[in-house]
């Protein structure tokens, strides 16, 4: 059977799934800053630990920032954006999904799926960062947390969305 027919699409392993077994998954593993930057890591880590173990993605983001030990200000844009992300996961899914046709959204790795979740989500926020600040953390949230294919992947979805 080719790829093209297979219903099954051999991924490559990333590094969040060295994380998920039973490792806590904080700041020094990997290497993570504050800001907003953290705020989105934990987000992505959090959707991540919620799809892997049904584990509700707004406790796991609050112990995320606990460990991280980001400020009040960061603590709450990560609890928005992950209430966001959970809310409207259906939708984004779906805008995902059209934007990457080529990939079956139920396919697509956790990593990938859960990086553009956050980005898209973000985008739609009013205190949302400039396009290509989400768009550009998007793709090194994917090189941190993905495999080697990830950014490109990331970048090329986000590409579409915003040309």
């Amino acid at each position: 059977m080719s790829a093209a027919k297979s219903k099954y699409i051999p991924q490559e392993p990333d590094h969040l799934d060295e994380l998920v077994d039973g490792d806590v998954v904080g700041e020094s593993d990997p290497s993570i800053g504050g800001g907003r930057t953290g705020s989105r890591a934990a987000v992505v880590q959090a959707l991540y630990e919620a799809d892997s173990s049904g584990h509700p993605a707004t406790s796991a983001v609050r112990r995320l920032t606990i460990e991280r030990e980001l400020s009040d200000a960061d603590t709450d844009f990560a609890i928005r954006l992950v209430r966001v992300c959970e809310v409207q996961r259906i939708e984004l899914d779906s805008r995902i999904a059209k934007l990457a046709s080529q990939f079956p959204s139920d396919q697509m790795p956790l990593v990938e799926r859960n990086v553009l979740r956050v980005a898209i989500a973000e985008l739609e926020m009013e205190d949302a960062a400039p396009k290509n600040v989400v768009a550009n953390e998007a793709v090194e949230l994917a090189r941190l947390f993905g495999s080697d294919s990830s950014p490109k992947f990331v970048n090329g979805v986000l590409g579409a969305l915003l040309a």
